[in-house]
């Protein structure tokens, strides 16, 4: 193969992962400035003590988390877009955030979550970030459990936060808050797939996984277009680059399985499964399925077997209720839809878990589904925010 085809080829990699990356060629290589902050500086407001230049976070406050704050004087947040994290001890368990107040708005508390990079350090670039602007008066760091992944009261674990730095604008800053963004730890997304893409978070980069797939597709081009009559070679070469990306994407689809996977063993390994059951992150709703189902048992009624519509304030609480009534033959109200003549066939129920219920007069027996609509219905369960009516001209009174 020509040399100077090879070289072609690997300067097309290298300015298509400048244009992925995002590189500015107004920017200098290396940050011109640099604004270091050692752990020991910021301030938690509970269970925190210094250790060294690091401040050690052993216990969690009444958040189930810990918050680590300090003031500064930045006067232009745009000199400053990359900010650099080092945390130690970090368990998978946990989620950052960057806390941070402008002094435009003192009163204003903004947050940014932060990725969790697979080694002691990450890097954000702020630039991105429309909040990110003006003058910044103080900046901190929330530590939390991993929103409806893990039971708030078993997920946090001693921490040390060592240092943050801000850098200007550079092309290693860059390069380093992209590979923070590829490489960095994830949690369970709460998605029926948890795969490549749709798990990734904020989109703060362009997808590694595009870049791969157009810098094979050009490098096709290219061997064709100079080097025509080398089809077996070229076709080695097309296969030894397309096995090598794929383990690339695979690679790191593991390790982000690898990482879920630890956060659920620091949670659940060495209990049984009804000690399990007892530390989901829903504990609140799968004792609010019971308690459904226990009523519906004392209407005479097979829990498991029943026609049941589910409603709730959030998807969530929605989502979730379902899966701790199974099998009961259950239903989204917001998918199903009210309609007063499918309830005359067999009998109905509906579970509700609203702070607002919808309004029934008890006299008529009647649930007042909005202005167009009220179906006949008398009360199983009326325990606020959770309400079991019984639908149909049979159930009411």
């Amino acid at each position: 193969m020509p040399r100077a085809l090879v070289v072609v080829i690997v300067a097309v990699w290298f300015v298509l992962i400048a244009f992925f990356v995002e590189l500015s060629p107004f920017q200098s290589p290396w940050p011109q400035q640099r604004y270091r902050i050692e752990g020991a500086e910021f301030a938690a407001f509970s269970g925190a003590q210094t250790d060294g230049s690091a401040l050690a976070v052993e216990t969690a406050d009444d958040n189930d988390g810990a918050l680590l704050v300090r003031s500064v004087d930045i006067v232009d947040a745009a000199q400053w877009p990359v900010l650099r994290y080092r945390f130690t001890e970090l368990a998978p368990t946990l989620e950052l955030a960057l806390v941070y107040r402008r002094a435009d708005s003192p009163g204003d508390v903004r947050t940014i979550p932060l990725t969790r990079p697979r080694g002691e350090i990450g890097s954000i670039d702020l630039s991105r970030e429309a909040e990110w602007r003006g003058a910044i008066s103080e900046i901190g760091f929330a530590v939390y459990p991993l929103a409806q992944s893990v039971p708030a009261a078993r997920a946090f674990r001693p921490f040390r936060l060592e240092s943050a730095e801000f850098w200007s604008p550079s092309w290693s800053g860059r390069l380093a808050a992209v590979a923070t963004e590829w490489s960095g730890r994830r949690a369970w997304s709460l998605m029926s797939v948890s795969a490549l893409g749709p798990d990734s978070g904020a989109v703060r980069t362009r997808s590694p996984v595009l870049l791969l797939a157009v810098g094979l597709v050009l490098t096709f081009v290219l061997l064709r277009q100079f080097a025509p009559g080398r089809s077996r070679q070229i076709l080695r070469i097309m296969a030894v680059a397309a096995i090598i990306a794929w383990v690339l994407l695979d690679l790191r689809w593991s390790l982000s399985l690898a990482d879920r996977h630890a956060a659920t063993r620091l949670v659940y390994a060495g209990l049984d499964w009804q000690e399990r059951q007892r530390q989901l992150p829903d504990a609140d709703l799968l004792d609010t399925a019971q308690r459904v189902r226990t009523a519906l048992r004392e209407a005479g009624v097979d829990p498991d077997r029943v026609r049941l519509l589910v409603d709730a304030d959030s998807d969530f609480v929605r989502a979730r209720l379902i899966y701790h009534l199974a099998p009961a033959r259950t239903g989204p109200v917001n998918l199903v839809g009210w309609d007063g003549t499918t309830f005359l066939s067999e009998p109905v129920f509906v579970a509700m878990v609203v702070q607002e219920p919808l309004r029934y007069d008890a006299e008529q027996g009647l649930l007042q589904i909005d202005n167009d609509l009220s179906l006949p219905a008398r009360v199983l369960l009326d325990a606020p925010p959770l309400h079991l009516y019984r639908l149909g001209h049979e159930a009411a009174p």
